[in-house]
């Protein structure tokens, strides 16, 4: 497969503002979603789109002909029911087969759907924001795969179901009331109906409505648009060099409720034909086993993941030949995101691709947000992992200078309209020429260069001054400390506001401690924090100056809650709401007299 050279076209303002656009054309758009899916299910009717695990443990597909087949029958069943945009459909399921026939047969009819992240239903501190999801969207229908999974957060709210119709793939109740399967709804097909009601689709309608991850207060709800996903499409369209011979496999446990599988990987999919094998294991010490026994089954021609699960793949690969052998045969393309990739990580895949495919090979990754479907791509080969990209086909990217930093907006069909119900802040989160303020900062790679790409430079929420008025990028120097000190350390909170100094809260790599207080530190061996102290060491070392040396550290038993907005699905951690919850141990982090627990880094300062 071969890469495109990076090109981008730069206009500088007067004001210091520079405005970046791809050197690439965007081409076609999708007219709507409906006619990708439509499509390959006329030209192949018996591949498989979504396969997952059977009660047995067998990997079951439903093939493009039988989802199309479905959800023709979920979409007659909604235009009976006279359903548009003000009657939503809820999804209270991880991705399914079902949920892949639920959301499919809703945007034939023209109908919104709301995929809600699983933890809103299974963690009962994260009930709140189902409730207030469930009360932003007021959903007509609600499908839940599982009812009894979902039952005691409905009961353990003040939601109501009296004018909801719910489904699930059996019969059964919910909170009371009688569930309707799903083989009840699709039994009658109108063929004339759905294609006139597909054909009214156009780039305006609303597809979804996809929540952020809640992490600064309640979930805020982004309106999806048609031409929106579409444009997404169009975008990696592009950027690819698409062999129409080799459809893309994939193999991949992350939720469709967040965009990163949701639209990009699931639309990305659909739009080549390819196969996605939904992954019941999860990049933890306990649930990874099923996804490698997974890969001793699945060859996968595309592989993504955020960094800490490229780690553990990496390390597994290092230590079964056999594993490493089958997963190299077939992947082509390796994809990342979330988080900064580990140069110790990158390299040591690099060995392995070297080992079993006799070369290097690129990495993609990206900017983008639940906001933003056409942002920043790193679509060309590049050895510096710190680069997120260029602006994609399509988008203009306005960078705002805020110190030695730029601040990015975006303008692009890839742009959500606004948020569902909040018309105020709907206008906060565009500047007065129609940009929308993502909140990220980047830098350039190489100013004189700007086609050597942009890195990611913190949010800049996150940034933050210390006593003496110096700036401290908490989400840039987040990143570089992850990579120092891994594989050791899963995560880092970096703080230091008003203080003098820069102190770092740690999550080692291995399990939490679910009953531990959060305000406690850890009290790790004196190997632990031997070999902790010497990597932060090397990293002062090579940045001496006060807004990246880190002078103390603890290490944290209690894991980020997701109830508590300090961690996202996606394994995001937001800095101001750990160190929130976790107060009275961030504040004796800079006490005269070092408490148990707290280290000191370099006692001879």
């Amino acid at each position: 497969m071969q890469s495109l050279a990076p090109k981008v076209e730069v206009i500088r303002r007067g004001n210091g503002e520079l405005i970046l656009t791809s050197g690439y054309a965007l081409g076609e758009v999708p007219i709507n979603l409906a006619t990708l899916m439509t499509e390959q299910a006329r030209r192949n009717p018996d591949r498989p789109i979504i396969v997952e695990k059977n009660a047995a443990g067998q990997f079951e597909p439903v093939t493009y002909g039988e989802a199309h087949q479905q959800a023709m029958g979920i979409a007659t069943y909604l235009i009976d029911q006279e359903a548009g945009v003000d009657q939503p459909v809820m999804i209270l399921s991880g991705a399914s087969r079902a949920h892949f026939v639920v959301q499919m047969g809703a945007c034939y009819a023209g109908v919104p759907v709301v995929p809600v992240s699983t933890s809103y239903t299974s963690v009962a501190a994260a009930f709140p924001k189902f409730e207030a999801v469930f009360n932003k969207t007021q959903p007509a229908f609600l499908f839940a795969e599982n009812p009894k999974a979902i039952e005691a957060a409905v009961v353990g709210t003040d939601i109501s179901l009296e004018d909801v119709e719910c489904w699930s793939v059996d019969e059964g109740r919910l909170a009371g009331k009688p569930v309707k399967p799903l083989n009840a709804i699709t039994r009658q097909v109108k063929n004339a109906a759905v294609a006139s009601a597909i054909q009214a689709l156009t780039h305006d309608t609303v597809a979804k409505y996809m929540f952020t991850s809640g992490s600064t207060g309640m979930p805020k709800g982004v309106i999806h648009t048609h031409g929106m996903i579409c444009g997404l499409v169009a975008g990696q369209r592009a950027l690819r060099d698409i062999d129409p011979d080799n459809t893309p496999v994939v193999l991949d446990w992350m939720p469709w409720s967040h965009v990163g599988a949701g639209q990009m990987r699931l639309y990305g999919i659909v739009s080549q034909g390819g196969t996605i094998y939904l992954d019941d294991g999860k990049p933890t010490p306990v649930e990874y086993e099923k996804t490698l026994a997974n890969l001793r089954v699945v060859s996968p021609t595309s592989y993504a993941g955020a960094p800490l699960g490229w780690s553990m793949l990496v390390a597994a690969l290092e230590s079964d030949d056999a594993l490493a052998a089958r997963f190299f045969s077939t992947v082509t393309s390796l994809q990342y995101g979330s988080a900064a990739m580990p140069t110790s990580t990158y390299e040591r895949l690099q060995a392995l691709l070297f080992q079993y495919q006799g070369q290097r090979k690129t990495m993609s990754t990206s900017l983008m947000s639940t906001e933003v479907a056409l942002g920043l791509s790193r679509y060309w080969p590049c050895e510096d992992q710190t680069v997120v990209g260029l602006p994609m086909p399509g988008s203009t990217f306005k960078l705002v200078p805020v110190g030695d930093r730029y601040e990015v907006r975006v303008r692009s069909l890839g742009v959500t309209p606004g948020y569902l119900n909040e018309p105020e802040q709907t206008r906060e989160a565009f500047d007065e020429e129609g940009f929308f303020k993502m909140g990220d900062a980047v830098t350039f790679a190489d100013p004189d260069h700007p086609e050597a790409g942009l890195r990611f430079a913190g949010r800049i929420a996150e940034q933050f001054k210390l006593m003496t008025g110096t700036w401290v990028s908490a989400g840039t120097l987040r990143a570089q400390l992850v990579a120092a000190l891994a594989p050791m350390v899963r995560d880092v909170v970096v703080c230091g506001l008003n203080q003098s100094f820069i102190a770092i809260l740690i999550w080692l790599n291995c399990e939490s401690d679910e009953a531990a207080d959060p305000s406690e530190p850890f009290n790790v061996d004196e190997e632990t924090a031997s070999s902790i102290r010497q990597a932060i060491m090397a990293h002062n070392a090579a940045n001496p100056a006060s807004s990246q040396r880190v002078e103390r550290f603890a290490v944290m038993t209690a894991p980020a809650s997701i109830g508590e907005g300090e961690v996202t699905d996606k394994g995001y951690v937001n800095q101001g709401a750990v160190q929130a919850r976790r107060q009275s141990l961030v504040e004796s982090l800079f006490e005269s007299e070092i408490q148990p627990g707290i280290f000191v880094v370099d006692d001879s300062i």
